[in-house]
């Protein structure tokens, strides 16, 4: 394995890999750039040609082009081990005998496993399910570059299958199987009478699947999803992530949509940059994988009530972490899937045409809604909150501004409701701003920046000072710490 590693090295500097995932500068005989593991606005991430290895002064992460891959891409080492060799025309052979990983072992049942089901889908007696799949859109091509398989309605056809060559233990870890709750401790199949769709991580390999029920009887989930097991996190993978994420870095933009048959039709039509959160909203992993590639994401999930909430969930979280969101109109009822199938030209326009989320539920209201007290009520519900999570205050106050001039009132008012939504949040904010007397230590735009700049230890500043002006005989000296804590804010 040694050699194999020193082999790679060889082919690869770390210049080469790094570039190929972030835009570098030259800085003297090292290059620079903004750090992909942390938030920044200047370069403190420097890649040493001559040590082959990046060191960042503000997080200090550092490593080798092994440790970058895996932190970048959310893979472990033998992850970064296959992502480089596939660069580096490096063959990586395991010795499977004198391997003793359990993870190893894992992915070879998971291996297995989706071969199986592939077999499955184009035996004979399953020419239904392949017919159904062409009429949602899937050509056999699609089928195959994805993998998609099916499991049968039997209870244990892949756990017998399986039980020949692994140890069951390590089956049921994998999770693919489950015990009875009887006495007799028998196991069966987890996905049953579904059709499969293998889930990957950023290197190609197979660590989950998703599977769709074929028979909808409104009894049983129309998705289920493996459970988490030393292979899969769900919290921390995007299916389509290891076939979209070169393209969202070139088209510096990802879409995301919410289930598999999703995110295959928009593949199928040319809009290989898309992602899919299957079925549930974005976590912060998820949205750190994609926001390393690109700061872009547009979101095209169901426009039904769920696909609706789970949107509002992912929007919000990318806010906050300074993503731009976007949101692709589909007509109401409808799917990418369907849509796609209908027409994929109503999918590429909605895809050009989607607008920064604000923007979009600002025209959405004003186009539902003609009671202005309503109106504005849902404004103050759904808009202000959206505006109160981006960070960046020249875009907040854009899109105050807009607002603002939509209703028809002062920005004054509309920036007080962002006030009440950070002070919301903040609960550890010591100080009710509202109940300051005249001699309140910051006037009206001086608050302003303040409550949207503060933090924690800035809080408990702010509650020193409050508390020693209220007192008879102040320690400090009030006057100057006031002075201070507006220098350090950067709002005096």
């Amino acid at each position: 394995m040694s050699s194999t590693i020193e082999k790679i090295k060889d082919r690869l500097n770390i210049v080469d890999v790094v570039s190929q995932y972030i835009k570098l500068e030259k800085a003297g005989n090292n290059l620079k750039a903004k750090c992909p593991f942390h938030n920044e606005k200047t370069p403190s991430f420097f890649v040493s040609p001559i040590r082959n290895s990046y060191y960042c002064f503000g997080c200090n992460a550092s490593g080798d082009i092994f440790s970058f891959v895996e932190n970048f891409e959310g893979v472990d080492f033998m992850g970064a081990l296959k992502i480089l060799g596939e660069k580096s025309g490096v063959p990586i052979v395991f010795e499977k005998k004198t391997v003793k990983d359990e993870r190893f072992c894992l992915y070879n049942i998971m291996e297995e496993a989706c071969l199986f089901f592939e077999k499955n889908l184009q035996s004979d007696s399953n020419n239904n399910i392949r017919k159904y799949l062409k009429k949602r859109g899937l050509d056999e091509e699609t089928i195959k570059k994805w993998k998609v398989g099916y499991s049968a309605s039997s209870w244990s056809g892949l756990y017998d299958y399986l039980k020949k060559t692994f140890v069951v233990a390590d089956i049921e870890k994998a999770g693919l199987i489950k015990k009875s709750e009887e006495k007799n401790d028998n196991y069966y199949d987890r996905f049953r009478d579904r059709i499969m769709f293998p889930i990957l991580d950023g290197s190609g390999r197979i660590i989950a699947f998703s599977g769709r029920i074929f028979k909808e009887d409104g009894k049983n989930a129309k998705y289920i999803n493996s459970p988490e097991t030393p292979l899969f996190s769900k919290s921390k993978i995007l299916y389509g992530y290891d076939k979209a994420k070169f393209a969202i870095r070139k088209l510096n933009f990802s879409i995301i949509v919410e289930g598999q048959m999703d995110l295959l039709a928009s593949h199928y039509v040319g809009f290989v940059n898309t992602v899919a959160a299957s079925g549930t909203a974005l976590s912060v992993e998820q949205l750190n994988l994609l926001r390393r590639l690109s700061n872009n994401i547009v979101m095209a999930f169901d426009s039904d009530s769920a696909g609706l909430a789970s949107s509002g969930k992912s929007a919000m979280l990318a806010l906050s972490l300074g993503m731009d969101v976007k949101v692709a109109r589909l007509p109401f009822g409808e799917d990418p899937s369907s849509v796609i199938l209908k027409d994929k030209n109503i999918w590429k326009d909605a895809i050009k045409n989607s607008k920064h989320i604000v923007d979009f539920y600002l025209a959405e209201l004003f186009e539902s809604i003609d009671d202005k007290r309503k109106l504005h009520l849902k404004i103050q519900q759904i808009v202000i909150p959206y505006i109160a999570k981006i960070p960046n205050k020249i875009d907040q106050a854009h899109f105050i501004s807009i607002t603002a001039a939509r209703l028809g009132v002062s920005e004054d008012i509309v920036w007080e409701e962002t006030y009440k939504i950070l002070e919301l949040e903040n609960k550890n904010y010591d100080t009710n701003y509202n109940n300051i007397d005249s001699q309140n230590i910051f006037n009206k735009d001086k608050k302003r920046a303040f409550l949207l700049k503060r933090s924690s230890i800035e809080d408990k500043i702010v509650s020193i000072i409050n508390w020693q002006k209220n007192t008879d005989n102040p320690i400090i000296d009030i006057k100057s710490a006031i002075n201070k804590l507006e220098i350090i804010l950067g709002i005096k």
